[in-house]
């Protein structure tokens, strides 16, 4: 089946493939970088429509690149400790290229900085000159046994993801056709207006349930680090709960992430408590904590997002949904 002939929404960005016609994705295998040869810390990768939203999801993009990192890098003696990445210009799902540098390698610590672009689809030629559509560094280093540590705020008081169902979405609401929600599971726990209803301010935090279909796990029974980034992407609901959807339905854009990795996740699915620490001119912040089902805090995120009115067209076919 050909681009033409794949039906399509009307959502912003570049045509979406309707999510029936795709096959189901493999986050591991999605997400790995190969080397392009001849060019030292260049790699190349396709980011399958699986992962759409708008354009690519931005905590898939960012996982994409970490792990072009660590290949890199190849210190499997280090973890990375933390990630920041900063979102220049909309990644499409397609092919993309990755240029690393490795700015030090270190006996007990190494940064890196990532740079990734966008490909044109028709000449997707990975070998030209460097872009900026996603800029990341990384700091790696060892988890070594200390006598200074806490955790400053216990795990939400919710149920375990059983005890939830899954977020109803409106049928004929395009939010229906995004492909990205086919391939994890999310399941509401905590501070989520039921789905078309206009609702209120209220308290600007939730906690929800998390899982990807395909295993996010490496060979040690543990979620690869860099895919935490995908859970982490997640400012969006507390936004929406903090202002709520008096003022018209809005879109959360991320402009930065930033993740602490903790510890080591060991379970499919993890709980996401997120606040919107503050919203004010065009710009909303805030964290997220994401818990194994242990109960292990295994990385906190800080996001930046820019708060853009939904489009009329999407407005009009979503109704009284949410963005």
């Amino acid at each position: 089946m050909t681009a033409s002939d794949t039906a399509r929404t009307t959502l912003p960005g570049p045509p979406q493939i309707d999510p029936d016609t795709l096959a189901p994705g493999d986050v591991m295998a999605d997400t790995t970088p190969r080397p392009v040869p001849g060019i030292l810390g260049r790699y190349e990768l396709t980011i399958s429509d699986n992962y759409r939203i708008f354009y690519a999801f931005g905590g898939i993009t960012m996982a994409a690149a970490l792990r072009a990192a660590t290949t890199e890098l190849d210190r499997p003696d280090l973890e990375p400790v933390v990630a920041d990445s900063t979102y220049c210009q909309a990644i499409p799902c397609g092919p993309v290229a990755v240029q690393v540098e490795v700015l030090r390698q270190g006996r007990n610590g190494s940064q890196a900085l990532v740079r990734m672009w966008a490909l044109d689809p028709a000449d997707p030629d990975p070998t030209g000159e460097v872009r900026s559509d996603l800029v990341l560094t990384v700091v790696y280093g060892n988890r070594d046994e200390s006598p200074y540590g806490f955790v400053g705020e216990p795990r939400p008081d919710v149920g375990g993801p059983d005890d939830y169902r899954p977020r109803d979405v409106e049928k004929g609401s395009p939010f229906e056709r995004i492909p990205y929600h086919r391939q994890n599971e999310f399941r509401p726990a905590k501070g989520f207006a039921k789905l078309g209803s206009v609702s209120p301010p209220t308290e600007p935090r939730t906690a929800s349930w998390f899982r990807f279909r395909s295993s996010p796990m490496d060979g040690t029974g543990r979620w690869d680090p860099a895919l935490l980034c995908a859970p982490g992407d997640i400012l969006g609901p507390a936004a929406h709960a903090g202002l709520g959807t008096e003022i018209g339905f809005f879109l959360v854009v991320s402009m930065s992430i930033t993740m602490h990795f903790v510890a080591d996740a060991r379970s499919d699915w993890l709980l996401q408590d997120t606040v919107a620490h503050v919203a004010a001119d065009g710009y909303c912040s805030g964290t997220a904590r994401l818990f194994d089902e242990h109960g292990t805090l295994v990385a906190v995120a800080t996001q930046l997002a820019k708060l853009s009115p939904l489009p009329a067209h999407i407005g009009e076919a979503v109704g009284e949904g949410e963005a």
